[in-house]
């Protein structure tokens, strides 16, 4: 509200008679008054109700005209037309009909990729990747960090445009500095964040839903899980080496983990050496009765 109107605008309740009360309900009289003579004029005369009729149903017209046009405009502007009219079609240079960039819904589908990637273990080493990843538009749909030491062995779960194949990916990666990167293709189940899939697991194996081959497989990415009866070259019972790891079959024996390419985790190997103690106390209380 500007200066003006707080003195001449509010001020008008206070003027008695001769304020804003007077003026409206002179209108009101003349308006009363014009009607009623309009009324006596023509309301004894067929023509004069004629005339009154159309009178009326011309006004109604046009207040009614009048609104749809304000519809119309405010729809038009709503949709980025202030035009209110259609939008005029486009021609290309050649005067043929115009080129659409396709809708989102005909873009190919993006693929999810796992990617594995090494990186200094310190303040904003991801920052760097992050931001490759995003100049790319490649969208990060889950990650996983993996302590080792000095250095962070990190996964993404990453959503990328169909024409960005592996090496696109390989190549962002050594650009932000990260090493000994891997990366394949990853399957929508594994958007789940471990924890719940490992509970999953776990509630699988108590109710025998699976068993625990199947269960490392899930849990690992790995592409082999061999039972034998002792580890292989000079690894322990439980024990971890780059990308094969050793656990305590439940009836006996060993399970060898392995997968190509990607060395397990301490974190994973911790993980899958739990799942293993669990399958472990179950076969044992089956064996009690």
């Amino acid at each position: 509200m500007d200066v003006s109107e707080g003195d001449h605008g509010t001020n008008d309740h206070h003027r008695g008679f001769l304020g804003r009360e007077a003026l409206e309900l002179g209108t009101l009289l003349l308006a009363a008054g014009a009607a009623h003579l309009v009324v006596l004029s023509l309301g004894h005369s067929e023509t004069g109700v004629r005339a009154l009729i159309a009178v009326g149903l011309l006004l109604l017209t046009v207040s009614a005209a009048h609104r749809w046009h304000r519809y119309r405009a405010a729809s038009a502007s709503r949709h980025g037309r202030p035009d209110g009219g259609g939008a005029p079609a486009a021609t290309t240079a050649t005067g043929g009909p115009p080129t659409t960039a396709p809708s989102p819904s005909r873009l190919p589908d993006d693929l999810l990729w796992s990617v594995r990637v090494t990186v200094s273990d310190v303040p904003g080493g991801l920052a760097a990747l992050t931001t490759r990843f995003a100049a790319l538009g490649v969208d990060i749909r889950l990650m996983q960090v993996h302590p080792a030491g000095s250095d962070a062995v990190d996964e993404f779960f990453v959503s990328a445009p169909a024409h960005m194949g592996e090496s696109a990916l390989y190549t962002a990666v050594r650009e932000a500095g990260g090493r000994d990167a891997t990366v394949r293709r990853a399957d929508v189940h594994e958007l789940s964040d471990t924890t719940s899939r490992t509970l999953a697991l776990v509630s699988a194996l108590v109710n025998g839903a699976t068993t625990l081959e199947r269960s490392l497989l899930s849990l690992t990415a790995a592409q082999d899980v061999a039972h034998t009866e002792r580890p292989p070259g000079d690894m322990a019972r439980e024990d971890l080496s780059g990308t094969t790891m050793t656990l305590p079959a439940p009836d006996g024996g060993v399970l060898a983990v392995r997968r190509r390419g990607v060395p397990f985790t301490a974190v994973e190997f911790a993980r899958c050496r739990a799942l293993a103690h669990v399958a472990s106390s179950l076969h044992a209380r089956s064996l009690r009765g």
